[in-house]
């Protein structure tokens, strides 16, 4: 199972697709646990738990952004997967970057 952390600047944002995310990863048999958080509720411990760290577009300055690609994969949501909370784009570019299976079409 791999750990996927949703990530923004604020908690109600990244909770708004959390939901989606996983109920397509559950439905899809995607080996993927998602979880959200916003930057000011991250600690450390959490962050070494992860094995990806998606975050939502304009969600922390490029500093943040910096330090946390040194301690873990982490990748922007591409702003048409963001923009619709499209649940199973975002579970098939969590399969990409983590180089698992990709998600069957509906």
């Amino acid at each position: 199972m791999k750990n996927v952390l949703l990530l923004s600047g604020n908690e109600n944002s990244s909770h708004l697709f959390l939901g989606e995310a996983k109920r397509t990863a559950e439905t899809r048999h995607m080996p993927l646990n998602f979880s959200a958080a916003s930057i000011q509720d991250l600690t450390p411990d959490m962050l070494a738990e992860q094995d990806l760290v998606l975050l939502v577009p304009r969600a922390v300055n490029q500093a943040e952004v910096t330090t946390l690609k040194a301690q873990v994969p982490t990748m922007t949501i591409p702003n048409d997967i963001y923009g619709w909370l499209n649940g199973q784009a975002l579970v098939k570019f969590a399969c990409e970057k983590l180089q698992l299976l990709p998600v069957a079409a509906v």
